[in-house]
């Protein structure tokens, strides 16, 4: 028997399709903001960086640095460019460089072998490409570069090096000053992970109090932390510095503590320092507190929006979407829906709004309990690819005399008529099921226009029911768009400026969004009504063989009601207890047209040869047809494709990139 949709079903369809395309949104969204890192052949990361840095008596840092590279492809170089200094008279030294080398993220570095790189005199041409033939290091000096040579592919790769920057911490006559920059706002890469210590010349037997003998600040991402310990230690940890971002310390000190200094030195400066030092922090450190009440207000505005859109989307879905409740409550309906109405329209109604193939189906057999047409079943010969002739068996329908009348007034019904005895079988009163399918192989084209002109009669009549209120569709529409419009705002906000705040904040709010709107479709109370009264004799047809109630006896009326129980599903339930209930009106001539709809038919007794119910085999007829068809007209209107290659990234600069020296960038290639 035919199938139906009930409207969880339907509701269930809207929901998956309003997800689906807000799926596709997103993963364009996501295409198109990873597409500029798929675009390279390679890429990798530094998921972590240590920093172990000591102030030397005579005004020098050494640092010890440990970068990790993740590289995915292959490697032959990366590269640390210490491109800003104090002054002129600071010089770079390499002492050692380290590579520890490990296949896979989860391989442990502290079990694998540190190799120590020769160093190698630096050539010109290396700047771009290439380098020397063995695992070495080498020192730019014009450009305060340091070159690390070793191929790697596909590896995570930990490196150590070790180097010093003569006349560094600058002296005045109240306080010694560092000012690094221990990760340079030239890396093209996000350093994540970022552990930097500062150890200060304490003398023995000096005190060392944070606060007053040793004062410390930090610049860079607002959510890094420091510590001063008494012993003149500084501690930093910073959960990640982006591409083009830094990451500084500050400290001043007693001068005494460069104790080791020539008395020519560069470092030395006439002058007091601290009270400079302190309003210059001051006012940063009034920036930044500013800087954060920004990013915390704006977290809360972020998150204003997305629970007032929330707030708003239920207003209006208990305005304009929520059902109303029907005043029919009763468990059975023993009638149609409601006179007048098209079962079809009813089916529309029942698949809230939504097309079906069993749509013409039902109307057929509308049109055969009203006496407009008769189904029967036969065979004819048709000829064979290769000769010969081979029997078919199928069931035809027939026009009957005064099917004019019949269907008078009805656009539907009318509309169906002309289809099949005007438009497919011109001039006859009868029809194969075969004839059908061979006119949509024949004319694709002109049968899937008369079909869609069929379902457009049908929506003009179910709208002219007004059964569907058309301010919960426009506010489903609007729900959707600002679902649609806060997807890509929160994916461009998050490219733009790194900042994923405004796409979480919205991610519930594109949740509840989809989820209201897939119910904001309301039908009217008359159409609510008619609805009850659908579900009311859907379960009486299932049910009324097993009621201790007087059933109906005209022969009409089951008609009818067969038709329903074809759309609601319920056909074989119905036919089976009426079959038990009163055999007689299964008999009746009257109600034979639309029973020989749903049963199947024998040739000679045998199962073996039967045929189908001829609704089932016209629907599956009507569906195999048009798909037949309209992949013959995607087939002759040809296709074609068009494309632009797009690719690159984007690049950018500017803002603040800190006050301290040392740091530079670096890179890999």
């Amino acid at each position: 028997m035919g199938s139906t949709t009930t409207n969880s079903q339907h509701s269930f369809r809207g929901a998956r399709a309003a997800f689906a395309s807000l799926a596709v949104l997103c993963a364009l969204c996501v295409a198109l903001f990873a597409a500029p890192q798929d675009a390279q052949a390679k890429s990798y990361t530094c998921p972590s960086v240590i920093i172990d840095a000591t102030v030397q008596p005579d005004g020098s840092l050494s640092v010890v640095e440990t970068r990790t590279f993740d590289f995915d492809g292959t490697f032959s170089a990366v590269w640390w460019n210490f491109d800003s200094m104090p002054s002129e008279e600071c010089e770079l030294s390499v002492a050692s460089v380290e590579v520890v080398s490990r296949e896979g993220e989860s391989a442990d570095a502290s079990s694998a072998e540190s190799i120590s790189l020769p160093e190698v005199a630096f050539e010109r041409s290396w700047r771009e490409e290439g380098g020397p033939s063995e695992p070495s290091y080498s020192l730019d000096e014009d450009y305060r570069t340091v070159y690390v040579f070793d191929d790697v592919s596909d590896e995570s790769v930990d490196v150590t090096l070790r180097y010093s920057i003569t006349n560094f911490v600058q002296v005045y006559d109240d306080v010694a000053e560092l000012y690094w920059q221990y990760i340079g706002h030239g890396w093209s890469v996000k350093s994540s992970h970022v552990v930097a210590t500062v150890r200060l010349p304490v003398p023995a037997g000096a005190s060392a109090a944070a606060g007053s003998d040793v004062r410390a600040w930090a610049h860079g991402p607002l959510d890094g932390t420091l510590t001063v310990g008494n012993g003149g230690t500084i501690s930093m940890t910073v959960p990640s510095v982006d591409a083009g971002g830094y990451a500084e310390v500050r400290a001043t000190f007693p001068r005494q503590w460069i104790s080791a200094a020539s008395a020519h030195s560069p470092v030395f400066h006439t002058g007091t320092r601290l009270d400079t030092v302190l309003a210059e922090e001051e006012r940063l450190a009034n920036q930044a507190n500013a800087d954060r009440i920004k990013s915390l207000l704006f977290i809360v505005v972020c998150l204003i929006v997305s629970a007032a859109v929330i707030v708003w989307a239920l207003v209006i879905f208990f305005r304009h979407g929520r059902e109303y409740k029907p005043e029919f409550t009763d468990t059975y309906w023993r009638d149609v829906p409601e006179r007048g109405i098209h079962p079809a329209v009813i089916g529309r109604l029942w698949r809230w709004n939504g097309q079906s193939d069993q749509d013409f189906t039902a109307t057929l057999m509308h049109l055969s309990c009203i006496g407009a047409i008769r189904i029967d079943a036969g065979s004819y010969e048709q000829p064979k690819s290769f000769g010969g002739t081979r029997t078919v068996n199928d069931y035809y329908i027939t026009r009957l005399a005064g099917w004019e009348e019949k269907v008078a007034g009805n656009r539907v019904d009318k509309r169906a008529m002309d289809l099949l005895f005007k438009r497919i079988a011109p001039g006859a009163d009868a029809l194969w099921f075969g004839t059908i399918a061979q006119y949509g192989s024949d004319h694709p084209e002109a049968f899937v226009n008369e079909m869609n002109e069929w379902q457009g009669a049908l929506s003009a009549e179910v709208n002219s029911y007004d059964f569907f209120e058309a301010k919960g569709e426009r506010y489903r529409g609007i729900m959707l768009g600002v679902a649609g419009l806060a997807v890509l705002g929160g994916f461009a906000w998050a490219w733009f400026s790194g900042n994923f705040i405004p796409l979480i904040a919205a991610a519930p709010t594109v949740v509840v969004l989809v989820v209201i709107s897939t119910v904001m479709s309301r039908r009217s109370k008359r159409a609510v009504e008619i609805h009850a009264k659908s579900e009311a004799l859907k379960r009486w047809l299932k049910d009324f063989s097993a009621l201790d109630e007087r059933l109906p006896t005209d022969v009409k009326v089951w008609g009818e009601m067969m038709v329903y129980a074809y759309l609601f599903g319920v056909a074989k339930e119905a036919l089976n207890a009426l079959r038990m209930r009163m055999p007689q009106i299964m008999e009746d001539e009257q109600f034979v047209p639309v029973y020989y709809w749903m049963m199947p038919h024998y040739y000679g007794g045998s199962a073996a040869s039967s045929m189908g119910s001829p609704a089932d085999m016209f629907a599956t007829m009507q569906s195999n047809t048009l798909t037949t068809a309209k992949e013959a007209i995607s087939a002759a209107s040809g296709s074609f494709s068009s494309g632009s290659g797009i690719g690159g990234g984007f690049s950018g600069g500017g803002g603040f990139s800190g006050g301290g020296f040392g740091g530079g960038g670096g890179g890999a290639r």
